[in-house]
């Protein structure tokens, strides 16, 4: 997956399996900024947690509770407010 590295390509991640293109965040998610460990893949227990830790930067929502749920939905908005839908995790 691309994290950043290669320009030409978009930038990804995903939300709830929603694929995202954060190009224009790649300060952000690309190499170096603050979120790029989400890049490149459905990070949705990242967000949820509000963790940067590499274990938690995957899809699996397994035990994750309703507060952090919520918090995973705030983040789902806003990201899929703000950057364009380029795909969904088959």
């Amino acid at each position: 997956p691309n994290r950043g590295r290669a320009r030409q390509k978009p930038l990804l991640l995903a939300l709830k399996g929603r694929v995202i293109d954060v190009s224009a965040g790649a300060d952000f998610y690309g190499p170096g900024g603050p979120y790029g460990i989400f890049a490149g893949k459905d990070a949705s227990k990242g967000f949820a947690m509000m963790s940067l830790k590499e274990e938690d930067a995957h899809s699996d929502l397994t035990g994750v509770d309703d507060d952090h749920l919520k918090i995973l939905d705030d983040w789902y908005s806003k990201l899929t407010g703000k950057y364009p839908t380029v795909g969904h995790v088959a």
